[in-house]
C-alpha cells in the first residue's frame, strides 16, 4: 500500500501561491504580448486595434449563424422561434 508524505512548508506555500495567482500571471503575460503593457513595459505584441477587429469579427460570425440557425428553422417547422 503507497502512503504519501506531506508536503514540506515552502512547498506547500508555493503551491498555493500559484493557484492563486496563475490567472492573473496570465493575465499579465497576455497584456505584455499584446502591446496592453503598463506604463513602463515593453509595448512588443498585437495592437490593440487587430484585438479588436478580431472580437468584431467572431461576434459578427455568430450573429450571422444564430440568424441562419433561426431561418432554417422558420422554414423546416413553419413557426418563428
Amino acid at each position: 500500500m503507497a502512503t504519501r508524505t506531506p508536503l514540506r512548508e515552502d512547498e506547500r506555500s508555493r503551491v498555493e501561491h500559484e493557484s492563486h495567482h496563475g490567472l492573473l500571471e496570465w493575465a499579465e503575460e497576455w497584456a505584455e504580448e499584446t502591446g496592453l503593457a503598463a506604463d513602463g513595459q515593453p509595448g512588443e505584441g498585437v495592437p490593440w486595434h487587430l484585438v479588436l477587429l478580431v472580437i468584431l469579427g467572431v461576434a459578427l460570425l455568430f450573429a450571422l449563424e444564430l440568424t441562419l440557425v433561426f431561418a432554417i428553422a422558420k422554414l423546416l417547422t413553419g413557426h418563428a422561434y
